[in-house]
């Protein structure tokens, strides 16, 4: 089962639709209301984070299931990017880093914003920690499976990150910084799996639930 495509943008156009599909989506399946609400809430956050990135951004938006009760939400969206207002926000932290981004969304968004730049954070010159221990090329460790984009240059995965992280925290603050900020987000304990995939100005942002 797929739902319609929708189109929402980081202003909030068609975020109450979008939602209300998301609902629509889980009576289908005859989900509980916990789960509804907890289906919803991934789609909120989703939302959220698109309405923070640089520039005018607008995404194709829907549902599917794979097998009873698995549920895939899709982002695919296009982007002119405010490259001047990016290079701005890097300027003017006083690390010469996007010292913004925190939390898992705000992460995801650093990414997905650096990938369309391709700034030196994606092609391996580190920006931050949180990029250098998620960075995975789409030759190798991302498992790309249910995404709809044919190929993508920059790829992030959840369920790598988590096992990154899990392997450094014991030995870098950092990591244990970051694993604290990943155990205590809505998204990770809600999501069985995130990813993420950059392919020049089109990102792909799908996120998977069982119930």
């Amino acid at each position: 089962m797929q739902t319609e495509k929708i189109i929402v943008k980081n202003k909030g156009e068609g975020a109450a639709e979008a939602l209300d599909m998301v609902i629509k989506f889980a009576g289908d399946l005859e989900l509980d209301r916990k789960s509804s609400l907890r289906l919803r809430l991934l789609a909120e956050e989703a939302l959220g984070m698109l309405k923070s990135i640089t520039g005018d951004f607008e995404a194709e938006f829907w549902l599917e299931n794979k097998i009873d009760k698995i549920c895939i939400m899709h982002f695919i969206a296009s982007a002119k990017m405010n490259f001047d207002k990016k290079k701005e926000l890097l300027k003017t932290a006083s690390d010469k880093k996007n010292s913004a981004a925190k939390g898992v969304m705000g992460r995801i968004r650093e990414f997905i914003e650096n990938g369309m730049y391709n700034l030196d954070s994606i092609s391996g010159k580190v920006v931050n920690y949180g990029n250098r221990i998620f960075m995975y090329g789409s030759t190798g460790k991302v498992d790309m499976d249910n995404m709809a984009l044919d190929s993508c240059v920059h790829v992030w995965s959840m369920e790598m990150y988590k096992k990154s992280l899990d392997h450094a925290k014991k030995d870098d603050e950092d990591a244990e910084e970051a694993w604290d900020e990943l155990d205590k987000s809505i998204v990770a304990n809600l999501a069985d799996d995130i990813k993420v995939g950059v392919s020049g100005n089109k990102v792909e942002l799908m996120i998977e639930k069982s119930f």
